[in-house]
């Protein structure tokens, strides 16, 4: 039979990531932990932590630029999994999308 795991385990794991800097999939594989377990209990951490119809605030964060791997898009990653490929004509519209933000 599998052991569960409690809220406590998850909320040290769910810290642990955040504290990383890895993708969600990254850390669940350094762990040896289920990325969709991890997931669902991240989503209940969530739900938990925002009030009902309120949405947590956009933080824009100091970011670095390294090196093209291809010259013809522009990528971009969060610690928080998500990715963004855009074809590089798309850089001039995020640089001025990004300008425009408060």
């Amino acid at each position: 039979m599998a052991k569960r795991l409690g809220e406590e385990y998850w909320r040290k794991h769910i810290a642990g990531w955040e504290r990383s800097g890895l993708t969600q999939v990254a850390y669940c594989t350094q762990q040896g932990l289920r990325a969709k377990t991890f997931s669902r209990w991240r989503n209940k951490e969530l739900a938990r932590a925002e009030p009902a119809g309120k949405v947590a605030p956009v933080t824009l964060v100091p970011i670095s630029v390294t090196a093209r791997t291809s010259p013809d898009l522009v990528r971009l990653h969060s610690p928080g999994g998500w990715r963004i490929e855009l074809p590089d004509s798309g850089a001039a519209w995020l640089a001025e999308l990004l300008r425009q933000l408060p």
